[in-house]
Order: C-alpha cells, then structure tokens, then sequence
C-alpha cells in the first residue's frame, strides 16, 4: 500500500473528474490523503479518503463571466492566499508521501513533490496545454500587465521569498506555467477530441472522462419521453445565476415540441420563474449523467467536464462559453461538427431556437457527436487512469522533479 497526497483547487468542475479516479486507488488499497476546499469534505470522506480543508477561493468574480484588469488583482491576490495555505497544510502533515497527484491549476504541485522527492502526477480538468494548445494566452495578453504589476509588489516578492526559504518552494515564472509537466498528466478527454492531441508525448495519458456510477436514479418524469426530442439545458455550478438566460429559454422553447431539462443551480429560488411553459421542467439539481443518457441535445456553458459527459453519451452540444478555457472548449466542438457555438452576448431566442432545429435537422451533428463519444468511451477512463498511477509507481524511475518542456 503506497500513501497518496492528492491536492485539488477551484469548484466542482475540478473535483469530479478525480472522484472515480480516487475511489479506484482506494479499491485498490492505495491511502489517500486529499486536500481541497472545505465544501468538498462529506464528497471525499463519503468515498473513504482522509479530507484536509482550507478556506477555498471566494466567488472570484466569474459569475458573470467577464472580470476586467482593474478587478483581477484582488482575485489573483485570493488565489495566492490559499495556494500558500495548502503548502503550509502540506508541510504540517506529519505522514510521508509515496507521490503526490495534483490539479493542475496548482502548478506549484510539482515543486511539492521536488522538494518531498516523490512521483509528481497532473490531473488536468480541461485540455493539456504546450505552445500549441495554450488556452491561457488570451488571459495573460489581456491581464498581463496587472500580473507583471502584481508580481513586482513588495507583499507578493515577500510571499515568495517566504515559500523559498522555509519550504524549499521556487514559483515559477507565472507567464510559462503552461510549459511546466510532470511525470505523468492525467487528462480527461480523449487524445481524437484534444486539441492538437498528436503533439504531446506519452507522458500525458488521455483517458477520456471519469465516469462511473454515481447511483443517482433520477425521478421517472424527468426521463420518460413525452416529447419528440430532450433537451437538456445546464449552465454549471459557477455560471448558474443567468435569469435572463433562462427566460429566454422559455421563449425559444415553450411552444416546439420538445421535453425541456433544465438544472439551475442551488443560488437561484425556482419559485420565482413566472410563467413557465408546460414541456419544461426546473430542477436546482439533477443527476447530469443520468439525464445525458437520455438527452437529444445538450445546452451547456462548455466547461471541459460537462462537455466530456455529454460528449462521451454521444450528444450533440449547444455551447455558449462564459470564461476561461470554456471558449476553447467550445471551438474544438464547433470544430469537430459536434455542436453549435453561440456567444454569450448574442443570446437570443430567436437564435437559441434557430440553433436547436439547425441540429435537429442535419444528421451530421450526431454523426460527429458520436465519432467523440466512441474516442472517449474507448480511452479507458479512470480504470485506465488508474493502470498509468501504478505502472509510474512501480518503475521507480522517476523523482517527481519539476521539468520544462
């Protein structure tokens, strides 16, 4: 039995992908300690891992999608303040670790695993990143004079210092972290749906999404087919507050003959829709994966692990990208001819209606839909995930050290 330090950072959209992989490494006989944010404790003790909380980050501003450099400060401020949490709450743990597996939005993971000498492994939530792929190019080219401003500070510099000198922690130029890797980068899609996917090396292992069951059965009215087509409408667990989106939903949708899903979150009061149009049905929470089974179409903000569920039950997206990697996301969709792209601020229900028979009425979206769904589903998962953890461990020829690419 090895001892494993797994660290997670941000909301649920990181979490979940790690959750199958986590109970595997249990079945297995692996000891996990996982650290994350403390609303993620009863999720993790309920699997039968050791939970270690820290504050996790406040709203940060992403509700509404834009944040604009005068507010980034504060946030990337927040961030530092728990990334220097949990690097204090790793160096408290009194235990010895035999590798470590980190989100990959944690990039000081790595240094943790240098510094403890140990297998580093990257649980990466959205696409892998290199010169190619860098979907953090437009955040840096649009924020990087706030971030060079920030990093120049006395408070930041002293922060620095202080990771340096009392745990041997080097942070990394923040403008190439997407050059860093580590071991092994466990990555939840497929090699088919990643972008540029033939030019990373074998140390990144495309499993495709960590699906397993979450023994939820979801309510009979929700699946029975009442209606020619499902659509499934879900705009995640951050960007779940947009009303107007909603109504205009029951615009688009209210007289076509279709069975409307919608989940919306646990911030909004469903009691306050008026006038909600018959084929709908408001949900603050539904079991996704269970819905995408029997879901037409899906209506998502194209956060990579929605994306990855609807895709891998072969369902055709309609994706209106907030934030982030999210537009990415969404163009490798468009790319693919699996769904439809509509930008945020072009919402409309004249064109959420257009879009919808747009894919009712060319086959090709299926088709395409489907040509993924068999990528992901044949990737392996978190069993195969899991196979990759093991046959690093096991060959006992790596030091977990921080490599540049």
């Amino acid at each position: 039995m090895s001892h494993v330090l797994f660290i997670n950072v941000f909301g649920y959209g990181h979490i979940n992908p790690t959750v199958s992989i986590v109970g595997e490494l249990l079945d297995r006989g692996e000891k996990v300690t996982y650290v994350a944010g403390e609303e993620f404790k009863d999720k993790i003790e309920h699997m039968g891992a050791r939970f270690i909380g820290y504050k996790n980050f406040d709203e940060l501003g992403f509700n509404n999608g834009e944040i604009s450099p005068a507010e980034i400060e504060p946030q990337l401020m927040e961030i530092s303040r728990v990334y220097v949490e949990i690097i204090e709450t790793v160096f408290n743990i009194k235990d010895n670790f035999d590798y470590i597996i980190y989100d990959s939005l944690f990039f000081l993971g790595a240094e943790i695993a240098r510094v403890l000498k140990i297998p580093a492994i990257s649980s990466d939530s959205t696409f892998a990143v290199n010169d190619k792929t860098n979907y953090m190019s437009e955040f840096f080219a649009k924020f990087g004079p706030v971030i060079m401003g920030l990093t120049s500070r006395p408070d930041f510099l002293s922060t620095i210092n202080y990771l340096r000198d009392k745990y041997g922690i080097i942070v990394p130029d923040l403008f190439s972290i997407h050059k860093l890797k580590s071991d092994i980068n466990i990555i939840y899609t497929s090699r088919y749906f990643q972008i540029c996917g033939e030019s990373f090396d074998d140390s990144y292992k495309f499993v495709g999404p960590s699906i397993s069951d979450r023994k939820e059965k979801p309510e009979s009215t929700l699946i029975y087919k009442d209606k020619s087509k499902l659509i499934y409408i879900s705009l995640g667990t951050i960007f779940n507050k947009s009303v107007e989106f909603y109504e205009s939903c029951f615009k688009a949708f209210g007289s076509m003959d279709v069975k409307i899903i919608m989940s919306v979150g646990m911030n909004i009061d469903i009691s306050s829709f008026k006038n909600v149009p018959n084929n709908f049905i408001i949900r603050n929470y539904v079991p996704q994966l269970e819905i995408l089974k029997y879901a037409d179409l899906f209506i998502t903000h194209g956060g990579m692990n929605s994306t990855n569920e609807g895709l891998y039950y072969s369902v055709p997206l309609i994706v209106i990208p907030h934030f982030f990697d999210q537009p990415v996301v969404a163009y490798r969709v468009a790319e693919l001819g699996a769904g439809i792209v509509i930008e945020k601020d072009k919402v409309s229900p004249e064109i959420l209606k257009e879009s919808v028979n747009r894919i009712f009425s060319n086959k090709a979206y299926k088709e395409n839909s489907e040509k993924i769904g068999k990528s992901l589903r044949g990737s392996g998962g978190y069993k195969k995930g899991v196979d990759e953890i093991f046959a690093l461990k096991d060959s006992k020829k790596t030091t977990g050290n921080l490599i540049y690419i």
